[in-house]
């Protein structure tokens, strides 16, 4: 998905439903953010996420040939490029937790 096409969908989740939550979040275990809209839908309430990640550039993994230790990983990202990835998401009441759907479902209620 490119930033074109999600603008898009927000504007015709907006348009369509009205009523929508629509903001940003950092990601928590990694750079980067997630840009959200949140409505009430026929297939219940759903979440869109476009995550925006910066783009890795190299992974280095470091580690000892010792028994029990640890081995640790370290990334180098580019400032410059990013990458995209989208995520549709149902809010399920059973559980009281988001569950992840097929994305393409989503975007064809839409």
């Amino acid at each position: 998905m490119t930033y074109d096409q999600w603008n898009d969908l927000v504007e015709k989740v907006k348009t369509k439903f009205g009523e929508v939550k629509h903001g940003k979040e950092e990601l928590p275990d990694e750079p980067g953010e997630r840009e959200f809209v949140e409505c009430v839908s026929p297939l219940g309430k759903l979440r869109l996420e476009l995550w925006v990640r910066p783009r890795v550039l190299q992974k280095k993994t470091f580690y000892s040939h010792r028994m029990n230790s640890a081995a640790t990983v370290q990334y180098q990202y580019d400032e410059n490029e990013h990458t995209l990835m989208f995520r549709a998401l149902r809010w399920n009441e059973a559980q009281g937790e988001w569950l992840e759907i097929d994305a393409n479902k989503a975007a064809a209620a839409f």
